[in-house]
């Protein structure tokens, strides 16, 4: 019997595989944000391991990574087999993430209905938070406009969980990134 998740993610269904990693250049995304220069990190949402996998081989230390669908972590385990990876289903929203470490990621996730929470245990977590988000716009994929938020916006949520943001990172064709620090 699966578990009913009060906070699960709205609007983030997942399309097939191959095509969802048809829609990131992981290797530029993680080296602009700087994911090797972190040790331990913790991940909300792992979907097929598409970032999980690239980051725990970027790290030294280990990446804790969450979702409340068990099929998506079960591909991550998979897929991560020899790596250093903690796989947990956990409903971070309501519950926090439980560990401390240097960065949490939160990528493609911030259109969730309490954005601002998010971001709260996220800096209760590490003192860095990355985030990255489908522009505002046509894309190929990604939530519906009326949910989806705008820097600015992920920037305001930033302040009010007590974060402050750097300048917007450019990660062409479709998405934009911002660090946090507590």
């Amino acid at each position: 019997m699966a578990k009913e998740y009060e906070n699960r993610i709205r609007d983030s269904g997942m399309p097939p595989e191959a095509y969802w990693e048809s829609l990131f250049d992981v290797p530029l995304i993680l080296e602009k944000l700087g994911i090797g220069s972190f040790h331990d990190v913790a991940e909300l949402g792992c979907g097929y391991g598409t970032f999980s996998i690239p980051v725990a081989q970027s790290i030294a230390g280990t990446l804790y990574t969450f979702d409340v669908d068990p099929a998506m972590l079960a591909r991550t385990r998979e897929r991560g087999l020899g790596l250093r990876i903690v796989c947990e289903e956990c409903d971070v929203v309501a519950c926090g993430f439980g560990v401390r470490v240097d960065a949490v990621l939160l990528f493609n996730i911030l259109h969730c209905e309490q954005p601002v929470e998010l971001l709260r245990h996220a800096a209760q977590a590490a003192d860095t938070v990355v985030v990255i988000h489908w522009r505002y716009g046509a894309t190929p994929r990604g939530p519906d406009l009326t949910i989806r938020p705008r820097p600015e916006q992920i920037v305001a949520w930033g302040h009010e969980a007590g974060l402050q943001a750097g300048n917007v990172i450019d990660f062409p064709p479709w998405h934009y990134g911002l660090i946090f620090t507590a």
